[in-house]
């Protein structure tokens, strides 16, 4: 399992141990991932709709 993918994982001193920011759920790295598609599509500036 790669643990940025973890939404509880803390990191490690290089990224002075902040939090991954991955979704609940996410995919591996490089898998498609639905959810933040569509998160992206929301947060999008200009706004898409």
């Amino acid at each position: 399992m790669d643990r940025m993918c973890d939404p509880t994982h803390t990191g490690n001193a290089r990224a002075n141990d902040s939090m991954s920011g991955a979704l609940p759920n996410a995919p591996l790295s490089g898998h498609w991932s639905s959810a933040r598609f569509q998160q992206l599509m929301r947060n999008a500036y200009p706004s898409l709709s």
